[in-house]
């Protein structure tokens, strides 16, 4: 376990505690003392401040990495390299530039197992989704709408850790860090949309990254959708819809409905001969549920990545939950965001991943000077 912080600690217990059938906690490595001690002191493991060093100690299978983002990249280049199978926390990295760096050193060992810690994708809800969109259950995608202003974050929250919240520590704020879950999930469902552009906020909290962001998504078969997120409400949305020919969907985070039209939509507007039009609608739905509620409550619905990558790196090789590859996706949607956002134009997505270097460093620069980039509404 590479790094023992908030998330790397509580899989480095579940590890630990063979909560994870066929995987063995055999050393911990962090570079702050102060938390390794912590860690160690309750876990009789191996703790060290130096990978080097815990590799030239201890025989290890696989890692997972846990580290402040700008780290994920070398980290995992290195392990990848030695034959050392590698799941990492999300995102894969900050820029796509460095995402594809990793995939064509992952693409180059196709023998090493390389994973990402999207634990949404193991949420019954966007799988029920998954299937009845895979299936043809909604037909043409005509319209999406994802909803996420239920990540409310206090000044308290960004006072915590030194590396968050800044374009030098973490890379983004919002996007990068919590929406990252539900953007993978939408490009999983869907895929990534053709253009992109991008309203961003730094509002009420003394931040240098965005906590507030809108974006309206053009596709290339012509289907629209808008993204509005929001770290500030506290009383938030998290709901997804998804509106096609044949269907509707309707996800929210622990239930999902499912509206499929005879006939189609299309169907309806090419026969109606009085009144508005109508189809038959019928409902099927689909809920989190509740033991599975408590489970995950209780362990992280992050164990269940653990135990599938464990499964895979086991030889069954479908029990991943996602491929490590898959980061640059979701990472592609952010970087548009950022990049539109900063310019005031519509982007492509993904970006050019080197205007987006760019515009990146041109934040950090603005955050070195105390200028909040996205300073545009109340701060």
């Amino acid at each position: 376990m590479i790094g023992v912080g908030r998330m790397g600690s509580r899989h480095a217990d579940n590890l630990y505690k063979k909560r994870v059938p066929g995987a063995r906690l055999v050393a911990v490595v962090d570079t702050d003392p102060k938390a390794l001690a912590a860690f160690t002191a309750r876990h009789k493991v191996p703790g060290f401040t130096d990978l080097d060093e815990c590799l030239q100690s201890v025989s290890v299978d696989a890692a997972v990495i846990a580290v402040p983002h700008y780290s994920h990249v070398p980290i995992a280049v290195g392990l990848i390299e030695k034959g050392i199978a590698v799941l990492t926390e999300k995102p894969e990295a900050v820029d796509i530039a460095e995402a594809a760096r990793l995939n064509a050193v992952a693409e180059k060992h196709p023998e090493v197992l390389f994973g990402i810690v999207y634990n949404q994708r193991t949420n019954p809800c966007y799988r029920f989704a998954k299937r009845v969109i895979d299936n043809g259950g909604i037909g043409d995608i005509k319209r999406i709408t994802l909803v996420i202003t239920d990540w409310y974050r206090s000044q308290h929250y960004y006072d915590m850790g030194g590396w968050r919240a800044s374009w030098t520590g973490e890379g983004g704020g919002l996007l990068i860090n919590q929406c990252v879950h539900q953007l993978d999930v939408l490009q999983w469902l869907i895929g990534l949309p053709e253009s992109i552009d991008a309203v961003a906020n730094t509002k009420g909290r003394d931040i240098y990254v965005e906590n507030e962001v809108s974006v309206r998504m053009r596709y290339a078969d012509g289907a629209e959708g808008v993204f509005i997120a929001s770290a500030n409400e506290l009383k938030g949305t998290n709901i997804l819809e998804i509106a096609g020919d044949k269907g509707k969907l309707s996800v929210g985070k622990y239930k999902a409905k499912y509206y499929s039209f005879s006939p189609s939509e299309r169907e309806v507007n090419a026969t109606a001969k009085k009144g508005y039009g109508k189809a038959r609608i019928s409902r099927k739905s689909k809920s989190y549920g509740l033991f599975r509620l408590i489970y995950d409550g209780i362990y992280g619905q992050q164990i269940r990545v653990l135990k599938g990558f464990t499964k895979a790196l086991n030889g069954d090789k479908a029990a991943l939950v996602a491929p490590g590859t898959d980061g640059i996706k979701a990472l592609s949607f952010i970087n548009s965001v950022y990049l539109s956002a900063y310019t005031g134009k519509r982007v492509p997505c993904p970006p050019d991943p080197q205007e987006y270097v760019r515009c990146l460093e041109n934040m950090k620069a603005d955050e070195r000077k105390g200028v909040r980039a996205f300073a545009k509404g109340e701060n």
